[in-house]
């Protein structure tokens, strides 16, 4: 089945809390006993990091709906800074897994990043323990950062860790 991503709008936000926070995959990302560096936020901590503006048509983040036959699978969304776009993405459903659905949104958001932005690479920062997560990014074309490679501003590589042991996965645009 063909994944498509649409724009998320404000009344999606409860629904993009609920796949974060309350779906069978939440413990495979955050939360104790594996993620006690991690834990899941409450919908008012949540609703600060992804306020009104989070969800307009337009700005530096932009939150997409991932759904596949109409029904809503996932999340991908970008942070916009200078030249760099960070990404994070969430399937809710574990038998939405192995599908293919997360490589096509994160080819589908690098379409939209180097259509609509200047960005010229984007990154995700999982937890190195979340092996699986890890494998699927470098598989959708992500690489280990490279310090003789990738030219990266000071934040991405120390700055705004969701995990202890995070890992700076690449990916250039250009």
């Amino acid at each position: 089945m063909q994944l498509n991503l649409r724009p998320a709008q404000c009344e999606d936000r409860v629904k993009v809390y609920e796949m974060l926070a309350k779906s069978d995959a939440t413990a495979e990302m955050m939360g104790p006993p594996d993620y006690c560096d991690h834990p899941v936020p409450g919908y008012d901590e949540f609703c600060g990091d992804y306020d009104e503006d989070a969800f307009a048509p337009e700005g530096d983040f932009r939150i997409y709906m991932m759904e596949v036959a109409g029904r809503q699978i996932g999340v991908i969304h970008y942070w916009l800074k200078g030249r760099i776009a960070e990404i994070d993405l969430w399937i809710a459903d574990r038998s939405d897994w192995n599908q293919g659905y997360g490589s096509s949104a994160i080819g589908m958001i690098a379409d939209v990043l180097r259509r609509e932005t200047t960005a010229e690479c984007m990154i995700i920062r999982p937890s190195g323990r979340n092996r699986r997560a890890v494998g699927a990014y470098k598989k959708a074309g992500f690489c280990d950062y490279d310090e003789g490679r990738h030219d990266l501003p000071a934040w991405c590589l120390t700055e705004g860790f969701d995990y202890e042991d995070a890992v700076v996965l690449v990916q250039d645009l250009r």
